[in-house]
Order: structure tokens, then sequence, then C-alpha cells
């Protein structure tokens, strides 16, 4: 049996060497992609989720409108306090935007530390 030269080896190791960082810079990528795409159909799925809910809010808010306008046999009376109140619900919503903020951050940061938990647990079996 002959013996490799050092070079010979120095040459082999580089070359392994070479492929483990293009396999780990691969995975990364193909981590990445994973996550993104989850975080998209998870974003998808919430502007659905929201679109239908915002109709079924405009539509609730009209019929309130309605009857109250019949209530008090002015359909201005009736608008202008659903008007009024929608407002009043804006205006709450701009003071609690930090808390908000706050909360979806915290979300999404969960979302994604649960997906690398379970990646983390898959690549251990």
């Amino acid at each position: 049996m002959e013996e490799k030269k050092v070079t010979t080896l120095f040459e082999e190791m580089r070359d392994d060497i070479s492929k483990f960082i293009s396999s780990s810079l691969e995975l990364g990528k193909l981590e990445v992609y994973e996550k993104v795409s989850l975080g998209s159909a998870a974003i998808s799925f919430g502007l659905i989720v929201a679109g239908i809910t915002l109709m079924a809010v405009f539509f609730a808010l009209l019929a309130a409108a309605l009857y109250l306008g019949e209530l008090f046999e002015s359909a201005w009376a009736g608008f202008g306090i659903v008007s009024a109140f929608s407002i009043l619900v804006l205006l709450i919503m701009l003071l609690l935007k930090k808390r908000f903020r706050k909360k979806v951050t915290n979300g999404v940061i969960r979302f994604l530390m649960r997906q690398d938990d379970k990646d983390d647990k898959k690549s251990v079996k």
C-alpha cells in the first residue's frame, strides 16, 4: 500500500472542508426558505381571516346604524352614533398601539422559536 503525500492529504482535506461549507450554507438557505414560507402562509391566512372579519364588522355596524336610525326615527342619528362609536374604538386602538405592536412581535418570535424547537427535535432523532 502506497502512502499518500502530504500535499495530496491537504488537497483532499481542503476539498472536504469546501464541500462541508457549501453543504452548511445550502442547509441554512433551505431553513430560511422554510421559515419564510411558513411565515408567509400564516400571514396570508391571517389576512384572509381579517378581511372576512372586517366585512362581518362592517355589516354589523351597518345593521346597528339602521336599527338605531329606526329607533330614534332619524337615519342621521343612527349613523352618527355608530360613527362616534367607531371613532372611539379607533382612538382606543391608537392609544394601545405600542402594546399591540409588542404583542404581535412577541407572537412572531414565539412562532419562530417553536419552529426552531421542532427542527431541533427532528434533527436529534
